[in-house]
């Protein structure tokens, strides 16, 4: 199986020689070959071209037969000598003096002869020549004209490049062979067969020996007026829709994604190219899905520039969901696919140059955008923006688009708590610190206020909730600004707020404020009540995440499992880093950048443990 789909566009038009060489042959020898009223005893004749006693039942040999032709005038020959050929046409006009002929023979070396008397023709059951040679076969031919063939007529050496195995069907259309002599000229081969014989490869698979680059190779070709660099994935290329088994000696996939096919082994249509490849995006082992015949389905890379039968492909893909191999033409989004790490509906924060890190929801995955699509590339994301605006990101990467925890705020919740919680988190993220703090204070000092001067049950547990907030966006202030004292009486004051409220969001603050007293812990070098707030944050994920994975999950895990490996706890820490590994690429691909690290930190420590059993 592979992947489906290609597209293919011609690089240079079919020689001029070929097209024109066809053509004058159709038209010399169509010329006159209409269908008319009968004549006579109605029989069907030639009424511009026959004579007014010529009928076809004065003729013996019906078109199609094959016939030997004794003829003083054939090529100089003597009159004792014989050649074969077919029957084309009744009732000819000759174009030389304009008599008319009763048969028109074509000879089996390509020659239309032109028969007057009945006696010159007599039928044989010599067949026509047989064509024993593919395209691609390396031959030489004698091409003398006008002359007996002899053992010094010089041979000529060529590549076939198209072979007719029905030739005889409709012998004035198509030649047994199209052959491309090294001297430069395409012609048609008409026979006899002593006339033409293969010539011994000299390498082991006696395949194509003269053409000039191999598969994988690096090449320009010539198209729109201009050089585009490519790599050869298949010689002697050939599609349906080919006329006449035509085959086109490579075709070339090209760097920008497209497939095109060369007609012509020549520097005008293709040359070699010193520009160096692409890098492929996918490495061994990297998630991803491919385009197959029912749909979008995942798999993981198993081979890179795996050539599987005559093709190249940049990459096999053992498939999940039967385990068989599949192989992608090119390394585009139309064939194979990164695994997005968020789906539509996802709250992510996104990096623009003129407002750096802004907050949005994903409208839209994989989108088709006209101009990149038509080089095979997709855009990954559309997300909507708080402000409404609408931002495309062009990478799936943290550099450009990241989750986010932050709700989503709506026109009319612009002056409430919540836009507060949104613009502080955007402060941040742009290190505008003071700027961040001075909002958070007074929204803090609000609310401290609030709860102090009012005995209402119901308003203090709401309040005690928001400062809760407030007092965390606060502590990821210290945090970044480096005053991690402040940043632990933030998280304190937090903590017991948190306790003192039965809310339902209590496990999901409680979260917050435990995973960021861990941070804190980390930070301050206190090791054992990192690791101990890390263990309970672990629960509370579970807790809030019902036992599903969620990058947080996978993340907290890699992180404890570290904390566990610095408190020699090594195996439960290894075992905790491998399960947090195994979920964040399952979320978001082995090639995102925080799974890379941790399986490169993971085998660190691995390898520091070997060595030191070792000594």
């Amino acid at each position: 199986a592979q992947c489906t789909a290609y597209f293919h566009q011609q690089c240079v038009h079919l020689s001029d020689s070929l097209a024109s060489s066809m053509g004058r042959r159709r038209q010399n020898n169509r010329k006159g070959n209409k269908k008319t009223s009968s004549r006579g005893n109605g029989e069907g004749g030639d009424s511009n071209e026959s004579s007014s006693n010529a009928s076809t039942t004065d003729l013996p040999f019906a078109i199609g037969t094959r016939v030997e032709v004794r003829s003083e005038n054939y090529r100089g020959k003597s009159a004792s000598s014989l050649r074969t050929g077919t029957v084309a046409g009744h009732w000819r006009k000759q174009k030389s003096d304009g008599r008319i002929a009763p048969y028109l023979v074509l000879m089996d070396d390509g020659m239309a002869l032109y028969a007057h008397r009945t006696e010159a023709l007599m039928e044989t059951t010599v067949p026509p020549m047989e064509v024993t040679y593919n395209i691609g076969c390396r031959v030489e031919c004698q091409l003398a004209e006008g002359e007996e063939i002899s053992e010094a007529t010089k041979w000529f050496p060529g590549t076939i490049i198209q072979a007719h195995h029905n030739w005889a069907i409709s012998p004035i259309d198509t030649p047994p062979y199209f052959v491309r002599f090294d001297y430069g000229r395409e012609r048609p081969f008409w026979g006899p067969a002593d006339r033409i014989r293969e010539i011994q490869s000299k390498d082991k698979s006696g395949r194509f020996p003269t053409l000039r680059f191999g598969v994988g190779d690096r090449v320009s070709c010539y198209m729109d007026s201009r050089w585009v660099p490519g790599k050869i994935v298949q010689t002697w290329y050939r599609e349906d829709e080919f006329q006449d088994d035509h085959a086109a000696p490579y075709q070339v996939l090209l760097d920008t994604g497209g497939f095109i096919y060369s007609p012509m082994d020549d520097d005008d249509c293709i040359m070699k190219s010193t520009l160096p490849p692409p890098e492929l995006r996918f490495e061994l082992g990297d998630k991803v899905k491919c385009r197959v015949e029912g749909g979008w389905e995942p798999g993981i890379i198993a081979n890179i520039e795996v050539l599987n039968g005559e093709r190249l492909y940049p990459y096999g893909i053992k498939m999940d969901y039967n385990g068989e191999f599949v192989y992608a033409p090119c390394d585009n989004d139309m064939f194979i696919r990164k695994i997005l790490r968020f789906k539509k509906g996802d709250r992510v924060e996104c990096y623009t140059e003129e407002d750096g890190w802004v907050l949005g929801e994903v409208a839209e995955t994989e989108v088709d955008d006209d101009d990149d699509f038509s080089h095979g590339q997709i855009i990954p994301y559309r997300v909507r923006l708080d402000n409404n605006d609408e931002l495309f990101v062009e990478s799936d990467d943290d550099s450009c688009i990241k989750y986010s925890t932050s709700p989503r705020v709506s026109r009319a919740e612009q002056n409430s708590n919540g836009f507060v919680h949104v613009v502080s988190r955007m402060l941040i993220n742009n290190e505008e610190y003071d700027e961040a703090q001075e909002m958070l204070q007074e929204k803090i000092e609000v609310m401290r206020s609030k709860i102090k001067n009012n005995s209402s049950h119901t308003d203090v547990a709401k309040w005690r909730v928001d400062l809760s907030h407030f007092l965390c966006y606060m502590s990821e202030v210290h945090q970044a600004s480096g005053s991690l004292e402040d940043m632990k009486l933030a998280l304190v004051e937090a903590m017991v707020l948190t306790k003192l409220s039965n809310d339902k969001s209590k496990p999901h603050r409680l979260l917050d404020v435990t995973s960021k007293l861990a941070t804190y812990a980390t930070l301050n070098g206190d090791n054992r009540n990192a690791l101990r707030y890390s263990e309970e944050a672990i629960l509370l994920v579970k807790e809030t995440t019902h036992g599903q994975d969620s990058f947080r999950l996978g993340s907290l895990l890699i992180e404890t499992g570290k904390l566990n490996v610095a408190c020699n706890m090594r195996e439960r820490g290894l075992t905790q880093m491998s399960d947090g590994i195994d979920i964040l690429g399952r979320l978001c691909g082995s090639d995102n950048k925080q799974v890379v690290q941790a399986n490169e930190e993971y085998d660190r420590i691995c390898e520091g443990e070997r060595k030191s059993d070792d000594n």
